[in-house]
Order: C-alpha cells, then sequence, then structure tokens
C-alpha cells in the first residue's frame, strides 16, 4: 500500500509527487497520458515567467519534469486513467482504479489540471483550440484569421499570427476584454469587436463574416476526474488553504483543477509542494498519536 497516490502528472501532480517521495513517503504517481508535463507539453515557446528556466519552452520544461522524476526514482506509470475512487470502509484507505488495476493508499492528491475550452469547435487544420501548438500548426500566412475571446493569450494570439504573416486578424469578444493593457496595445482596437458574436466552424464565419482560420480562445475547463463527488467553485474543486477537500478525508488536490489564486505553471508548482507538505505533517501527526496510544496501553497493562 501506498502512502499517497498522485493523480495526473503536471507541474502540480509531479512537484507533489517529488516531494512526497524526498521526503521518504511511498508514493505513486499515475498520469493518463503518454507523458508528464501536462499543458507544458502544449507549449512551443520560449517561457519568460518560469525563475531559473530563462529560454526554456514549455515543452523542455515538461522534459526537465520527466527527467527529475526519473533521476530522483519517483515511482510513476504513464497512460493510467483513474476511472473509479473508493473509500474503504471503516478504515482511512482510499483504492484508485483504472478498471483492471487497482492503488490501495492512505492519501489521495488530484492534480489533473486544466484543458482549453473547446465551447462546441473541433480542431481541424483551419480550426485551433487553446493556446500553443494547436495554433502553430495552422497555416496562417496569407489567411484571414479571427480569434474568439478577450483574455491574455487570445490577444498573444492575435499578434503571434500577425507576425507569422497573415493577411489580417479580427478579435470577436462576447464582453469588454480582460487581457493585461500592454497586451491589448498589441492588436489595433478597430480589429477588436466586442458584444454577441456567432462564430460557425462549418461556413467559416463570424457574424457571417468569412475566415480562413479561427482561433478558439476562451480559456480553460478544469479536469474533474470520474467516479468521485467533489464540491466545486467556478467550475474547479473547491479546496481549503492547505489543498484539502473537507468533505472528502484524505483526499487533497492541486494545482489548475482547483480553485487557487491565479492559476499558472509556477503557481502549480508551489501548489503541489505545500498539499505535499501538508500531508507529510498530518502523516507525522498520525504516527505520534499512534505512538502515544500505545504507551497509554502498555501503562494500563503495567
Amino acid at each position: 500500500m501506498e502512502d499517497v497516490v498522485v493523480i495526473g502528472g503536471g507541474p502540480a501532480g509531479a512537484a507533489s509527487a517529488l516531494w512526497l517521495h524526498q521526503l521518504g513517503l511511498r508514493v505513486m504517481l499515475l498520469e493518463a497520458g503518454p507523458a508528464v508535463g501536462g499543458l507544458q507539453l502544449r507549449s512551443p515557446y520560449s517561457n519568460r515567467w518560469i525563475p531559473g528556466l530563462l529560454g526554456k519552452s514549455g515543452q523542455e520544461v515538461a522534459g526537465l519534469l520527466q527527467e527529475q522524476l526519473r533521476a530522483a526514482s519517483v515511482p510513476h506509470i504513464l497512460g493510467f486513467r483513474v476511472t473509479s475512487f473508493r473509500h474503504v470502509d471503516a478504515s482511512a484507505v482510499w483504492e484508485v482504479s483504472n478498471g483492471t488495476r487497482t492503488f490501495r493508499a492512505r492519501y489521495v492528491v488530484i492534480a489533473t489540471g486544466s484543458k482549453p475550452r473547446s465551447a462546441g469547435f473541433v480542431e481541424s487544420d483551419c480550426v485551433a483550440i487553446g493556446p500553443g501548438i494547436s495554433m502553430e500548426r495552422v497555416s496562417v500566412e496569407g489567411r484571414r484569421v479571427a480569434i474568439l475571446g478577450g483574455g491574455d493569450n487570445a490577444f498573444e494570439q492575435a499578434s503571434s499570427v500577425l507576425r507569422r504573416g497573415a493577411a489580417s486578424v479580427d478579435m470577436y469578444c462576447r464582453r469588454r476584454p480582460n487581457a493585461q493593457l500592454l497586451l491589448q496595445r498589441l492588436i489595433p482596437a478597430r480589429h477588436v469587436h466586442v458584444g454577441p458574436f456567432k462564430a460557425d466552424q462549418s461556413s467559416m464565419t463570424v457574424n457571417g463574416i468569412p475566415y480562413d482560420v479561427l482561433g478558439v480562445q476562451f480559456g480553460f475547463d478544469a479536469c474533474i476526474p470520474g467516479g468521485l463527488d467533489v464540491p466545486l467553485r467556478s467550475g474547479c474543486i473547491d479546496v481549503d488553504q492547505q489543498g484539502a477537500i473537507p468533505s472528502l478525508p484524505r483526499i487533497y488536490a492541486a494545482g489548475e483543477v482547483t480553485n487557487y489564486w491565479h492559476p499558472c505553471v509556477t503557481t502549480s508548482f508551489a501548489h503541489g509542494i505545500q498539499v505535499a507538505k501538508s500531508i507529510q505533517l498530518n502523516l507525522l501527526a498520525e504516527a505520534a498519536e499512534g505512538a502515544s496510544e500505545a504507551a497509554r496501553e502498555v501503562l494500563v497493562v503495567d
């Protein structure tokens, strides 16, 4: 039996598993995909926001995560999608399974991350969903591009397609853009259309205007695991300051699947580490309590 099973191998899950392992606990990291790294696997961009990793792309960061897990001998399994959770009756043990294999643990950390919101669109050679490789693989040179959304990623992608040679770019935002002002200044105001709009993938039009490429940048949805009834806030798992889910004993959540403040790769690292330390302290307290009880029993017998 493990002390902790960590579900999800993005920055939060990898950081949590690494710390738990190096704190001397028995841990197993389960990742549904073919590699660890989470959303960093989708990012070919040089990352200017992670301290100490200047010039590394998101994909390189993902590779470094995998390399560090292996170097530290952190037990992990790829291609393992958890489909069920079971709290073993009258015990402090959880079972998680993919339908064919089951792991038992005293604690579970959910770190399943998030994914770009598709809003009914389907990726194709002319429709991209989310930033990163989805946008980069679409040819934009000499083409008319519509970017849907008004956040940071939307404005960054609009600027990017212009640098890549797009003939034009128009942005469509249902409400006032909430991107940083320095990003909004990259796109002329006459190309930013605010208000209701209808985008149709089948006809490749927005409000009846034809486009060659649609870039869907509607933000991200938390990847809530199936088989477990978790409390949600704004579509994310609601956790306390330690990362615990109060209604589910011994289950924690970390990273972009939760409602913690300002989700990004750097805060996901920190959140995963915070959860690891919280669990370690709980286990130490449980061990101390167990030793105290044993001592009291000895005194009673004597």
